[in-house]
């Protein structure tokens, strides 16, 4: 349903009033991440006096660890839909691959899961240099939670209402914001002072004016795709509450681990090294004054240097020097409860495996294996929305309004190449196909699709050549390459 200027400016303001009220929140979120919030909040007046500034930059990072661990590990490798006209399984669609392919969202793709971990949001829009032109081709790009919010029918969380973006041009002068309806975008712009205040002249607008320095009416274009082109990808999705990053839960910890490690550098400078004493040492005294010389460098030691006095009763001795590990047991206790907290395996946080058995490493991550399973499940989602629209683009609206489209996502497990295939070969002995198989063995479709056709170049070859040395009956033809336990034909 088409709105006015009047409205679309209150929607806008409503929304951008909404994404500021995010802000604060986000920047926390971020700087822990990059380990700049949290650098030595706890730093006693022993450590500031002892070091000053020459640590101001430190932090013992774990945040970035615990946010990029699932990250790593969600990769889209392409879109199916549904089954074709007979009832059969479509393999993956080639036009979606192209598209993702186009628009560089393998990069951009892992980009989109981090920021999610980080800020608890990101964004993917879908849109076109013209979108009423069907021969154009679809364009996404990733979009940041500072600058991108999402509004949903009331009462339907699927259903998206409205999107703003808002960005700022490279000089600071103007800013910009695009509101997307489902059937028409509006491109604002506001100026600003160096300040970042607004100026008194478009005040009577709520600061927003039509880009461009055209009419209200000129500003608003047709939206032909009949929806809102941005989607929102997820972290922690909840039903009523507001989602939240990967790390919120073990920022407290990550405050506390700070803390131990500057005091451990403040007993490592005053009391780590052994201090010495002497008792009953006759200090040489003033030729003219008679007094006792107290000269430091008599007792500054080095290699080159050594203690001595006349008196019999001098005596020397060492205090004993301060032990550290008490504070490296705290440190590592903190640790563990961040691992444990996040679902985070050991194995990212310590660094100690040694001997360990691959099944020992498997069970180490269920933890991290299951919520990233959960968090694959809803971004899957958005991302087929995504790719909805982009064949809404192209006019395509069988595909583009298809419900069964399907995310393919990569393994979220690691495992040894033997242990894959040798699950594969398993599997095929179930009468498992051979794409899907492939697909196990985590090929990407446009590989899938390629070994296709080199599998038929082999047997047309490898028949080819038989033919040539004169055989009359060629019987069933194998491919000249590859594992034949994993050949199409046979499987």
């Amino acid at each position: 349903m088409a709105v006015d200027a009047q409205e679309a400016l209150r929607i806008t303001r409503t929304l951008e009033a909404r994404l500021d009220k995010r802000q604060a929140e986000i920047k926390v979120w971020n700087d822990f991440y990059g380990g700049e919030q949290h650098r030595l909040e706890f730093a006693s007046d022993r450590f500031k006096a002892a070091f000053g500034g020459l640590f101001a930059g430190f932090s013992d990072n774990w945040c970035q660890v615990v946010c990029d661990a699932p990250a790593e590990r969600m990769t889209p490798l392409g879109f199916r839909f549904g089954t074709d006209e007979s009832g059969e399984p479509l393999a993956a669609d080639k036009e979606a691959q192209r598209f993702w392919q186009a628009n560089g969202m393998d990069a951009w793709g892992r980009v989109a899961m981090t920021e999610m971990m980080v800020k608890s949001r990101s964004f993917a829009l879908t849109w076109a240099e013209n979108p009423e032109d069907n021969e154009t081709e679809p364009e996404i790009t990733v979009e940041d939670a500072t600058q991108c919010i999402v509004a949903y029918e009331p009462g339907n969380r699927r259903r998206r209402r409205a999107a703003l973006k808002r960005f700022e041009d490279e000089d600071g002068r103007y800013l910009y914001s695009t509101l997307y309806l489902p059937d028409q975008v509006w491109k604002w712009q506001r100026r600003q002072l160096t300040s970042g205040l607004i100026l008194p002249s478009s005040m009577a607008l709520g600061g927003w004016e039509p880009r461009g320095g055209g009419k209200l009416d000129q500003v608003v274009i047709p939206n032909p795709l009949g929806r809102v082109p941005m989607v929102e990808l997820v972290n922690r999705q909840r039903l009523v509450d507001d989602p939240t990053p990967e790390h919120k839960q073990v920022m407290p910890l990550q405050r506390a681990v700070n803390k131990l490690v500057v005091d451990m550098l403040v007993a490592a400078e005053a009391g780590a090294f052994p201090a010495r004493w002497g008792a009953g040492i006759d200090l040489p005294k003033d030729p003219v004054t008679g007094q006792e010389i107290d000269d430091p460098e008599m007792w500054r030691l080095s290699v080159s240097k050594m203690l001595r006095a006349s008196s019999p009763q001098a005596r020397f001795g060492n205090f004993q020097a301060a032990d550290l590990r008490n504070f490296v047991v705290g440190i590592e206790m903190l640790i563990e409860h961040i691992a444990a907290q996040s679902r985070t395996p050991p194995g990212y946080m310590t660094g100690k495996l040694v001997n360990v058995n691959a099944e020992a490493m498997q069970e180490s991550e269920v933890g991290l294996i299951a919520k990233t399973k959960d968090k694959i499940t809803f971004v899957g989602e958005s991302l087929e929305e995504m790719i909805r629209l982009c064949f809404l683009v192209k006019d395509d609206k069988k595909r583009g309004n298809d419900p069964l489209v399907e995310t393919i996502w990569s393994s979220v497990e690691y495992r040894s190449d033997a242990q894959v295939v040798d699950a594969v070969l398993k599997k095929k002995s179930l009468g498992v196909p051979w794409r899907q198989l492939m697909e196990d063995l985590g090929y990407t479709p446009s590989q899938i699709t390629r070994m296709e056709a080199m599998l038929e170049q082999d047997a047309n070859r490898a028949a080819r050549a038989l033919a040539f040395d004169g055989v009359g009956d060629l019987g069933p033809v194998a491919p000249a390459a590859g594992n034949p336990a994993l050949d199409p034909a046979v499987a």
